[in-house]
């Protein structure tokens, strides 16, 4: 028996939408990577290196979309909205969790509000200042601080940023009265250190001002040498031990994602931080880089909750 002639052209018609549509349907989906501060910074660069390294793994494209302002509270608020289907994660830096310990406005607890994927690495915040200021070591600039009363300024990523924090923590231990002016990214602070219109700041990004002689580190904040400018001392070995602090760099996604989900992401980026080219790019931004291994990132941000609470409510540190 022959088929009605207008039944066949409907099922061909079906038949090749369906073909159309196939290829589209099994062609595989983007992943977003939300960074919560300007392009330029450690953070953004290192999440750039990790999204490249994790596409490959992963057979995914993974794209870096930057959602700055408000202390990095716009680009934390966006993926903790998102779905928990994987394709909306957050890179990010210690900022995550001291904002809502300083800021009463972010009212979100650091080791819920989001899931931990992956701790990239940590790194060393560096004391970094203008040529124009006459001290050439870190209790030079505290002396110089205390005789100046209000005449110094600092720059930051922002209103509750880690670079927020290290300025007035840094204020606190040294009882000097500095003032401060927030930038977009730590990378617009250090520029205009450079061009002699900041007085000092307070990040991870100078090193390549330092070696063109634009500025001077005078220590960093981390527990040991930074590798890469191994003369330059620790803020222990430069007389003032309680200003060490130890950053971070990790990924996280929304609650609630499926265990097998959270496992693939998991894997996909230990594997990538195995890969010596994405370590080198790390060592490079002045991060040691980490294993990935699944539990890292948690337990340091709830390390730094802990140190942190304990800090801002001795030196009752507050945005206003």
């Amino acid at each position: 028996m022959q088929a009605h002639p207008s039944l066949v052209r409907r099922c061909l018609l079906l038949g090749l939408g369906a073909l159309a549509c196939g290829p589209a349907l099994a062609q595989p989906q983007t992943i977003k990577i939300v960074v919560p501060f300007p392009p330029g910074g450690v953070t953004d660069v290192a999440a750039r290196a990790l999204a490249e390294r994790m596409s490959r793994v992963l057979g995914e494209t993974l794209i870096v979309e930057n959602r700055a302002g408000a202390g990095s509270r716009i680009g934390i608020d966006a993926v903790a909205r998102s779905a928990p289907d994987g394709r909306t994660l957050l890179f990010t830096n210690t900022s995550y969790s001291i904002l809502p310990i300083v800021d009463p406005t972010a009212r979100y607890e650091p080791t819920r509000l989001l899931a931990p994927v992956a701790l990239a690495g940590t790194y060393s915040l560096s004391v970094v200042v203008s040529n124009k200021l006459p001290v050439s070591d870190l209790q030079g600039l505290i002396d110089y601080a205390r005789s100046h009363p209000g005449k110094l300024s600092y720059g930051s990523a922002g209103q509750g940023s880690g670079t927020h924090f290290a300025g007035e923590y840094f204020k606190l231990l040294t009882g000097t009265n500095m003032v401060h002016v927030p930038y977009k990214s730590t990378a617009a602070a250090a520029a205009d250190v450079a061009a002699g219109l900041l007085d000092l700041t307070f990040d991870a990004a100078s090193k390549a001002y330092a070696d063109a002689g634009k500025v001077r580190i005078l220590a960093v904040t981390g527990s040991r040498r930074d590798p890469r400018m191994p003369a330059v001392p620790t803020v222990a070995e430069a007389g003032l031990p309680a200003f060490t602090l130890d950053s971070w760099l990790g990924l996280l996604a929304p609650q609630g994602l499926p265990k097998p989900m959270m496992e693939r992401l998991e894997r996909a980026a230990a594997t990538a931080l195995a890969d010596p080219g994405l370590r080198r790019t790390l060592e490079d931004l002045g991060v040691s880089a980490a294993s990935g291994e699944p539990g890292q990132l948690g337990r340091a941000i709830g390390e730094d909750v802990t140190l942190y609470r304990r800090i801002v409510a001795q030196a009752k540190i507050r945005i206003e």
